[in-house]
């Protein structure tokens, strides 16, 4: 039964991920199988990681500064690999195919393959230590691969259209330094092992930001928004904020309901706990609803 319950913890946030982008794309559909086949690639690359990220840092001498050390484990040895990989999966299994026909299946396929990636490697974590992790790493890290996978993706998406061959890398190459910046200040972040650590909620939530606006542009270039993307405005970021927070919110409240029936914690009364619940069902859905799209434009 535990180790139920852990798998479901360390899954659903993927899954869920999965869903939400998939409701991202609109235009064209993708094909299951070829979606399916990204994915389990994405879920194979974990291992296939896990081998060189252990084997590159077995070669780091032990002398090392500790700030030298955790910076070459957070930008080589973790997200030049991982980024890498993503990138390989996305270009080899869904690139050459027929119904990679517009900007947006770059945001789609390198999100697919980095949910499989996040998927495994949180599965893995979880059943070698608690729900407490599970927890901690389904609200920052699988979110967090799916948004270095979306914004690597938009620059494969827009490689795939270009003229030349030239063009081509040029774009593979920025959207691959772009997701390797932000994956590797993420771990850098996390590694130091100090109040640093909480730098990571306002990178996530600029890194939302950033993709958010790559997601419209390539609706406009696959031609599925008639206008121009526009630059962040602030009622737009006041809306995304705020729901970030009620998300947050909403996701540790549901958080704490689960701790307290799966541990049966003293003190909380069957009561409270409902209330919890109640709570986190309210914030999550006003924060959905903050984000959907015209929900703000409704008529009086």
């Amino acid at each position: 039964m535990q180790i139920a319950i852990l798998a479901t913890i360390s899954v659903l946030p993927a899954l869920f991920l999965l869903w939400f982008f998939e409701k991202q794309d609109h235009g064209e559909k993708e094909p299951i199988r070829l979606k399916n086949k990204v994915f389990f690639w994405g879920v194979f690359s974990t291992i296939i990681a896990g081998g060189i990220e252990i084997n590159v840092d077995s070669w780091i001498p032990e002398s090392f500064n500790f700030w030298v050390y955790i910076f070459i484990m957070s930008f080589i040895t973790t997200a030049l690999v991982e980024e890498g990989i993503k990138l390989w999966i996305v270009k080899k299994v869904a690139w050459p195919h027929k119904k990679f026909n517009e900007v947006m299946d770059g945001i789609t396929y390198a999100v697919i393959a980095g949910l499989g990636f996040a998927m495994l490697e949180n599965l893995l974590f979880v059943l070698s230590t608690n729900i407490e992790v599970g927890i901690a790493r389904g609200l920052l890290a699988v979110p967090a691969h799916a948004l270095f996978s979306g914004l690597l993706g938009y620059y494969i998406g827009e490689a795939k259209f270009q003229n030349t061959p030239w063009d081509a890398r040029n774009k593979l190459w920025k959207g691959f330094l772009i997701a390797v910046f932000y994956h590797g200040l993420y771990d850098f972040l996390l590694f130091s092992q100090t109040s640093l650590w909480i730098l990571i909620l306002p990178l996530l939530v600029i890194m939302a930001f950033h993709l958010t606006h790559l997601i419209s542009k390539a609706r406009h270039l696959d031609k599925h928004h008639k206008k121009n993307p526009r630059l962040f405005r602030l009622h737009i970021g006041i809306r995304i904020i705020a729901a970030t927070a009620m998300t947050a919110a909403g996701i540790l409240s549901l958080s704490g309901t689960i701790l307290a029936v799966y541990k049966e914690m003293p003190g909380y009364t069957y009561l409270e706990i409902l209330f919890s619940a109640i709570f986190a069902l309210i914030m999550l859905t006003v924060s959905y609803l903050l984000i959907r799209k015209g929900a703000l434009r409704k008529k009086k």
